[in-house]
């Protein structure tokens, strides 16, 4: 009978400029059973990475020098990039969304909870969906660009009809799936950036559209 085989222990990275915290960090982090290293500063993080490969980084953001949100994108420069958890003393909303921007996978507020620790393995795994689900999705991307645009053409096409027949139930179909199109390429423009560019066009049409 085979025996099983110990999982090997996860790889974390704490980067703090504060020696304590970093230390404290370290120590609690070892007897949860992760293989730790530390560094002071973003710049020897990065060095420190290219050899450990950690699978997560614990990353202040206020560091001189090099702060956490340069650190994060230089680590985004990476081929497979670690776990990014931004570990912060402010919790709004705007250090979240440029946090975030940054390619922080999560935001931690300090002081953190010892007991979250022990969820990283968890949160590695999440993270691994998450961004395999990102990548399907920037695949699909080209896809639902065309798509987009070949609605706009259909809503301006059917628009036209509308305006141009003297028939009042042509007129109406035209008119409903004019307005059908719109509302739903207003919900993929709201959902996805990278279609943003059609705004403009989207809401000259619909400016054109009488009122119901």
């Amino acid at each position: 009978m085979l025996a099983a085989i110990e999982p090997k222990p996860l790889r974390v990275l704490v980067v703090d400029d504060d020696s304590d915290t970093v230390d404290t960090t370290a120590i609690l982090l070892r007897l949860i059973g992760y293989k730790v290293e530390t560094a002071l500063n973003g710049r020897d993080a990065l060095t420190r990475a290219s050899t450990f490969q950690p699978q997560v980084v614990l990353l202040d953001l206020a560091m001189p020098a090099m702060d956490g949100y340069e650190t994060a994108r230089e680590f985004q420069r990476l081929g497979s990039p670690p776990v990014l958890i931004a570990v912060t003393g402010y919790a709004n909303t705007h250090s979240r969304r440029v946090a975030a921007e940054a390619g922080f996978d999560l935001c931690l507020v300090k002081p953190i909870e010892p007991g979250i620790y022990e969820e990283l393995p968890r949160l590695v795994e999440q993270s691994g969906r998450l961004r395999d689900e990102h990548a399907r999705l920037n695949r699909l991307r080209p896809a639902l660009k065309s798509l987009a645009i070949a609605h706009l053409q259909t809503a301006h096409t059917m628009l036209y009809v509308a305006g141009t027949t003297e028939n009042e139930s042509t007129k109406a179909c035209g008119l409903a799936k004019t307005r059908r199109i719109c509302d739903r390429l207003a919900v993929w423009i709201k959902r996805y950036p990278y279609l943003r560019d059609l705004r403009d066009d989207l809401e000259d049409l619909m400016r054109q559209l009488p009122d119901a």
